[in-house]
């Protein structure tokens, strides 16, 4: 049965296509950080997002009303501290198709669905690679954390020198102790949140927490500091086996990427991560015909926000400048 070209194409204008090109995305086993899309704590105000840190308040406290208004004033009845996700990916992905090919999708029901699944996944893998270069300048930002002081033994944004990533023994250590020490409470491995959202310069109060267990860290690592610890073990012929990252963490946590700036590998709350998609005018797959050669374009609008929270606990090392 063929399919009706113009019914086709409304079908794709659809919101429900968007959601399926991230739905794609998300299950994707091999895409790196789509794991961090996030559904709760999430508010949309606006063109502005924020993730919103909560915590309980006692029982007697308790008020059925959310907020007040008084005036042009507002005030929050809840606890609950906002932090800017800033938008990440506003792009237009595009694919394209000859004027064959697509008459040949159209004629049936398989073909179509075909198609289909062809171009939501091409346009899936165009976002994850937007994501790879966006996400680790985000994560790898000075702006996160607080310089190791070696006097007062405080920070969380260590300086190595070179012979350090030279070896893997300290490399690991340094990963083992640092891990253990995040699951202690305390105010000494976070940056905090802003005393004030809306100004900068007021300052950050760091934030008494703790990661409550080793596999709800993620270990990111740069490719050269994993390939160090990968070949260390049999160069120096060291059992590696009670020095196995993916024991302590979990195999999904452990992370590799090319790391900017200078960074050689981080230990993060799970939750320091928040990425949201948005709907963009609630609009699936937009078409395009080009009447001089026929070639069929489609065009699709994802747009992500996304920010690295301060106020969990992280730690991170990088190379000595």
């Amino acid at each position: 049965m063929t399919i009706e070209k113009n019914a086709y194409l409304k079908a794709l204008e659809n919101k429900v296509v968007y959601d399926k090109t991230f739905r794609m995305l998300e299950t994707n086993e091999d895409a790196l950080w789509t794991r961090f899309f996030r559904q709760s704590n999430i508010e949309v105000d606006g063109r502005a997002v924020r993730f919103l840190l909560t915590w309980p308040k006692n029982g007697p406290d308790w008020k059925p009303d959310l907020s007040i208004h008084k005036g042009n004033d507002f005030k929050r009845e809840v606890n609950a501290i906002p932090f800017h996700l800033p938008r990440l990916l506003d792009t237009v992905e595009y694919e394209i198709t000859n004027e064959e090919r697509f008459e040949e999708a159209l004629e049936s029901e398989t073909a179509v669905k075909d198609f289909t699944k062809t171009l939501l996944e091409q346009t899936a893998e165009n976002i994850e690679l937007r994501l790879e270069e966006k996400i680790p300048q985000l994560i790898c930002s000075d702006d996160n954390f607080i310089k190791w002081n070696d006097t007062t033994k405080k920070g969380n944004l260590k300086e190595m020198e070179d012979t350090f990533w030279e070896d893997p023994i300290q490399i690991l250590k340094e990963l083992f102790d640092g891990s253990s020490a995040l699951k202690k409470r305390s105010k000494e491995f976070n940056k905090g949140y802003q005393k004030d959202p809306d100004d900068k310069t007021k300052g950050y109060e760091p934030m008494e927490t703790k990661i409550r267990s080793y596999k709800r860290m993620i270990c990111l690592l740069d490719s050269s500091v994993k390939n160090t610890i990968d070949i260390g073990g049999y160069k120096e012929n060291v059992n590696f086996q009670a020095l196995d990252l993916e024991k302590r963490f979990g195999s999904e946590n452990i992370m590799e990427d090319t790391l900017p700036n200078g960074y050689g590998m981080l230990v993060f709350d799970e939750r320091c991560l928040q990425l949201y998609r948005r709907r963009k005018n609630n609009k699936g797959f937009r078409f395009k015909e080009e009447p001089e050669n026929g070639n069929q374009w489609f065009f699709l609008n994802p747009v992500i926000h996304g920010g690295f929270i301060t106020a969990f606990n992280v730690l991170a090392w990088k190379k000595k400048p």
